[in-house]
C-alpha cells in the first residue's frame, strides 16, 4: 500500500503545481480594471476651474487713480468761491432826494429810476477781496411825483440830453470781514468817482448788504451838494428854497450769474 501512497502523494505536488501557475494568469486580470479608470488623469479641473485667473477685474478696477482728478477742484475752493452777481433792474432803483417849496408848501422831492447796471463780485473765502464794477444810471430816466419838474430835471439840471448817464466807479471797500456766510449782514463803505454830467468828484457809499448765495440785497447811501456839481435850480416863482444837500440812494438787488 505505501508506493500506492506515494504516487498520489506526487499527483497531490503537481496539482498545487498546476494551480500556482493557474493564479498568476489571474493576477493580469486586475489590472486590466486599473486602465479603465485612468480617466482620473483628465479630471484636471483645475485648469478648468482656471477662469479665477479670468476673474482678475481687479485690475478693471484701478479707476482709484481716475477717481484722483475728481478730488482736485475741491483743492481749489478760492477759484470756486469768488461769484459774481448782476445788478437786477426788476429791483434796483437809484434815487436822489431834497427838500423844496412849492407853492409855499414845504415839499419832499424823490427822483426815481429803477435802470441801475454793474456787478458785483464776492471772494466767499475772504469777502475782504469783494470787487464792484463801475455803476451806471439811466439819468433819462428819473421821474418824480410832478410832470413839469421832472421837465426842468432832465434840460436844464441834469441836461440828460447831453449827458445821459451818471457814473460811480468805486476806488476802494472798507469794513467788509475776512469771513462770512451767506445769510449775514454786512455794514461797509464804499469809496469811488461819481460823475454827474461832466464833473467827477469822490464820494464814499455807506452800505448794508445781506449777502444770499444766489442773490445779494441792500442799500448804499451819501449825500452830495449841488455846488459840488454845479446843479443850479432854475428860478420858478412857485418854487423856492431848495435845499443845497441832496440825498443819493441806491436800493440794490443783484442775482448771481
Amino acid at each position: 500500500m505505501k508506493p500506492l501512497h506515494l504516487s498520489g502523494l506526487i499527483a497531490a505536488v503537481a496539482l498545487v503545481a498546476t494551480a500556482c501557475n493557474a493564479a498568476p494568469a489571474a493576477a493580469p486580470a486586475a489590472p486590466a480594471t486599473a486602465p479603465t479608470e485612468a480617466p482620473a488623469p483628465t479630471q484636471p479641473p483645475a485648469p478648468t476651474e482656471a477662469p479665477a485667473a479670468t476673474a482678475a477685474p481687479a485690475a478693471t478696477e484701478a479707476p482709484a487713480p481716475t477717481e484722483a482728478p475728481t478730488e482736485t477742484p475741491a483743492a481749489q475752493p478760492p477759484a470756486a468761491q469768488a461769484v459774481v452777481y448782476q445788478i437786477n433792474s426788476s429791483g434796483s432803483e437809484a434815487s436822489f432826494t431834497l427838500n423844496e417849496e412849492l407853492l409855499g408848501v414845504p415839499t419832499v422831492v424823490v427822483g426815481v429810476t429803477p435802470k441801475v447796471a454793474g456787478t458785483i463780485t464776492v471772494d466767499w473765502s475772504n469777502p475782504a477781496n469783494t470787487k464792484i464794477s463801475k455803476l451806471e444810471i439811466d439819468a433819462t430816466d428819473f421821474k418824480t411825483d410832478n410832470e413839469r419838474r421832472n421837465g426842468a430835471i432832465h434840460r436844464f439840471i441834469l441836461q440828460t440830453g447831453q449827458y445821459p448817464t451818471i457814473e460811480f466807479e468805486p476806488t476802494a471797500i472798507e469794513g467788509l470781514p475776512s469771513s462770512a456766510k451767506p445769510g449775514d449782514v454786512l455794514n461797509f463803505k464804499v469809496t469811488g468817482n461819481l460823475k454827474i454830467r461832466d464833473i467827477t468828484n469822490p464820494v464814499t457809499f455807506d452800505v448794508t448788504a445781506t449777502a444770499g448765495e444766489d442773490e445779494i440785497s441792500g442799500e448804499a447811501k451819501t449825500v452830495v451838494t449841488r455846488t459840488a456839481y454845479q446843479l443850479s435850480i432854475p428860478s420858478v416863482p412857485s418854487v423856492a428854497n431848495v435845499t443845497e444837500e441832496v440825498t443819493l440812494t441806491l436800493k440794490f438787488v443783484a442775482t448771481k450769474q
